[in-house]
């Protein structure tokens, strides 16, 4: 027979063999999204800078600035998950959403000014970081786009068009306004992008029927195939929709496209034919009553 002290010996070092145990289980059990800091290599950090278009995008900064023949860094890359988050950090931001297959991937970093990094790191909030993160997927996505549509050809010919709108005269123009009664592009975009509505209606009124001429006579003496633009523009359009959701990114991809297709000639004339690609129906889809 046993005695029952040693009994009662076994039966609590067994309680605090297993708790020790649990408690060993939840020291292994680390958060696999959280993995050693990996340093950032110049191109990396290049990228990141570019991604952001060199302004801090939650305060607008520049990010370099001019110092005699260089550029003088103003920016950091902030982790938004952190790389080692403080324990109420971890509460904060438990069940969220988190970018990327771990914290040092790309999709996880982003350009910040130094203050701004500084104020995010200083004990973010849950609505600061999802802040963040929809910023992020907003370029993640926007880039995607761009990736897409740059394998998307279009045909050179099209330059005619953009030489032609440099040199048209407004006299030319008010002769072939077109009115507004016959756009459609109330139909495609509505009022809460009125800014983009607003410039697309224009753009369209002003130069819709110049351009449309000038594709026919092109068209006519045989120096391009409007149907094989048109089909380009189109295909673009379709590739842009599938990576963004946002109609003025979605338009300013295409813009961008279009003119670094064609060597960065005009931006503003991409801009217009952009629109009139618009309304006459391979931009946008109309919206469903």
């Amino acid at each position: 027979m046993y005695n029952k002290w040693y009994i009662l010996t076994l039966i609590f070092g067994s309680i605090k063999f297993w708790r020790g145990m649990i408690y060993l289980e939840e020291v292994i059990k680390v958060d696999s999204y959280l993995v050693e800091r990996i340093p950032i290599t110049k191109n990396m950090d290049h990228a990141y800078l570019l991604e952001v278009g060199g302004l801090c995008p939650l305060c607008g900064k520049n990010l370099l600035a001019a110092k005699g023949n260089s550029k003088s860094k103003l920016y950091q890359i902030a982790h938004i998950y952190p790389n080692s988050p403080l324990p109420k950090e971890t509460k904060e931001l438990d069940g969220l959403e988190r970018l990327g297959i771990n914290c040092e991937d790309f999709k996880n970093k982003i350009s910040l000014c130094k203050d701004c990094h500084g104020i995010y790191d200083d004990g973010k909030t849950k609505e600061e970081y999802l802040n963040l993160v929809k910023i992020k997927k907003k370029l993640l996505n926007i880039a995607n786009a761009r990736v897409a549509v740059s394998h998307q050809d279009l045909e050179d010919e099209i330059i005619l068009v953009i030489n032609a709108l440099s040199h048209v005269n407004m006299r030319s123009l008010e002769k072939m306004k077109l009115e507004y009664n016959a756009l459609k592009i109330s139909n495609k975009i509505d009022e809460s992008y009125v800014i983009l509505k607003n410039k697309i209606e224009s753009y369209v009124c002003t130069y819709f029927n110049f351009i449309k001429e000038t594709f026919r006579n092109l068209e006519a003496s045989g120096q391009l195939n409007f149907n094989i633009i048109a089909s380009e523009i189109k295909t673009s359009f379709l590739k842009c929709e599938k990576e963004l959701l946002n109609k003025g990114d979605i338009f300013n991809s295409m813009v961008n496209w279009m003119n670094s297709q064609l060597g960065n000639s005009s931006y503003e004339a991409c801009e217009v034919v952009v629109s009139y690609f618009v309304q006459n129906c391979e931009v946008f889809n109309e919206i469903t009553k």
